[in-house]
């Protein structure tokens, strides 16, 4: 049986009789290619052109043949090619099509750098009446450009190769023999008449696609500031994703580009540098509210009640050099030196008592309170509180992972947001086993395509596992390692949340976990030494699990929405 491309017949017009030729055409032995509706397109100086051939048949010692099939009733007349229903054919009928078909292959074939084939194989053309005999086709006078040598008829239906070979048998006047290798066949199949490719998406065009979605989300999100626009102080609350920190920068850039002057404090330094480096504006200044202080004060240490009293002169002579006041990661301005001394309550008297049209904004999530012991006192006395409640930074199923420790509530999402792939834990039991299964991560995650890839420790620095494998702040001397304190307000594509154990989920620290997994956009994953018996107890006692507890890893990996990975 001849090898058909494809198996089976593609959509034709039944009155062609396609199907039946292309079952004929099979009967033909297997060192013969048959494809089927054959289409070459192609544009030469700005023409969109293509082409369709009913069938190539191809093997590799005797030749190519472009066969028209043509099974209904068609005349000639006067000249012209004629359907059964009188309308004229558009291509010149049935020889012409045939002939001008092939040629167009040979170029298609010449154009994919194969040109050599030509002088190494015949190619004919031919068509197929299998509505005509071989006896009417005797009687029939054909217009010049058919020769009944390249006519195949009702007969070959029941055994096409004698005929097909007959065609395959005659010479042509470049003295051209068909001799091509196993190896030529191989390559003009696979180059012209069947490629093969795959459009897998990487991971990282996924990736890219659910970027574009989280984009349209934070547009969607950042029309809060249409509805604040005549609000001059607003204290805006939302769980991790929810945008806040690019709303935040988004009211800077609409104040700066009114030609106004903002200040944006926050408290991590690393997002103050991020900040800098990606949203840099002319009348935007980005501080830490200890880096604040140092530059007002002049000073190489924070000094709040120096800080104090500068803001005071300022008040008295109104001079403070911003017209508007950005406070990120408010949550955290509530550590005992900052309410002490009063002053964020201070800056917010300079603005707003001023009454020049300066705002007043704190962006703040209750759940991040990992810096200070209690919410700042100035974030309640806000006339104007709102919250964000629709994440638009995670897949779906991170936010769900993130948020269960700490609350039953599930998160809420945009319509059309990324579900994403579940969160993974890979369960190890030595400190030696989780090292060389972040390595593992790591490299599966290049291999995938990853770029972006931060590792967070739950621990700090100097008590997590890798940290004498660490140098300036990079684990093999390109991703990024830090605390999830320090990277709080910060995100990335990949984070590979390390160093939890039983500890991470006790009610001191749980939060943390929650800062840690929240970070990621698009893939977690979480390394974690955990006996059996710590997560019974922590589905017990901290995600209250109601369920029988059959495989405590499995269960307790399950009940965080996440994948759970048994390494040895």
């Amino acid at each position: 049986m001849a090898i058909m491309i494809p198996e089976k017949p593609r959509n034709f017009d039944p009155a062609s009789q396609e199907g039946l030729i292309f079952n004929a055409l099979a009967l033909l032995p297997e060192d013969y290619y048959v494809f089927h509706s054959f289409r070459i397109t192609d544009t030469r100086d700005g023409t969109f052109r293509e082409s369709e051939t009913d069938f190539v048949i191809f093997n590799r010692t005797k030749g190519v043949i472009c066969l028209e099939a043509k099974a209904g009733q068609v005349r000639y007349e006067n000249g012209c090619w004629l359907y059964g229903s009188g309308i004229p054919m558009h291509n010149g009928g049935p020889f012409n099509q045939a002939s001008a078909n092939k040629y167009k292959l040979m170029r298609y074939i010449s154009d994919g750098n194969m040109a050599f084939v030509l002088e190494k194989c015949k190619f004919f053309h031919a068509v197929w009446f299998p509505s005509v005999t071989n006896d009417r086709l005797r009687n029939m006078t054909l217009p010049s450009e058919g020769d009944k040598t390249l006519v195949l008829t009702k007969e070959a239906l029941a055994d096409p190769k004698e005929f097909i070979d007959r065609i395959y048998a005659l010479h042509l006047p470049s003295s051209v023999e068909t001799k091509l290798s196993e190896i030529e066949c191989k390559r003009l199949v696979r180059e012209i008449f069947c490629p093969q490719f795959n459009v897998f998406p990487s991971a990282s065009f996924e990736a890219d696609l659910k970027k574009i979605v989280f984009h349209r989300l934070l547009d969607e999100q950042a029309g809060i500031l249409d509805f604040l626009d005549e609000q001059l102080t607003a204290a805006v609350n939302g769980a991790a994703g929810t945008g806040k920190t690019m709303i935040a920068v988004e009211k800077a850039r609409r104040h700066a580009a009114a030609g106004e002057r903002v200040l944006f404090l926050c408290f991590n330094a690393q997002l103050k540098d991020f900040l800098e480096e990606n949203y840099a504006r002319d009348l935007v200044s980005y501080y830490t509210i200890a880096g604040f202080a140092c530059k007002i004060c002049n000073t190489v240490k924070p000094n709040y009640d120096e800080l104090r009293e500068k803001l005071e002169d300022y008040y008295i002579s109104d001079s403070f050099p911003y017209k508007h006041v950005i406070i990120d990661e408010g949550q955290d301005f509530g550590i005992e030196a900052i309410e002490e001394t009063d002053i964020i309550q201070l800056i917010h008297d300079i603005i707003v008592g001023l009454d020049q049209g300066g705002t007043f904004y704190v962006f703040y999530d209750r759940l991040q309170l990992i810096q200070a012991k209690e919410m700042p006192k100035f974030i309640g006395d806000l006339d104007c509180r709102l919250t964000l409640y629709r994440n638009c930074r995670n897949t779906e199923n991170i936010a769900v992972t993130s948020l269960r420790p700490i609350t039953e509530r599930k998160p809420k999402v945009f319509e059309g947001t990324v579900k994403g792939a579940p969160a993974r834990i890979h369960f190890c039991d030595s400190v030696q086993n989780e090292r060389e299964r972040i390595d593992s991560i790591i490299d599966n995650l290049a291999a995938d395509g990853y770029r972006d890839v931060v590792l967070l420790t739950c621990k700090t620095e100097a008590t997590s596992i890798l940290s004498d494998s660490v140098n300036n702040g990079r684990y093999r001397n390109k991703y990024l390692f830090t605390t999830c304190r320090k990277f709080k307000g910060l995100e990335a594509d990949v984070v590979i949340l390390l160093d939890v154990d039983k500890a991470t989920f006790e009610q001191e620290n749980v939060l943390i976990f929650y800062v840690g997994t929240s970070r990621a956009r698009i893939k977690l994953e979480i390394t974690a030494i955990l006996s059996d018996d710590d997560c019974k107890e922590i589905l017990t006692s901290v995600l209250n699990y109601q369920g029988k507890i059959r495989r405590a890893k499995k269960d307790f990996a399950g009940a965080l929405n996440a994948i759970g990975c048994l390494e040895t």
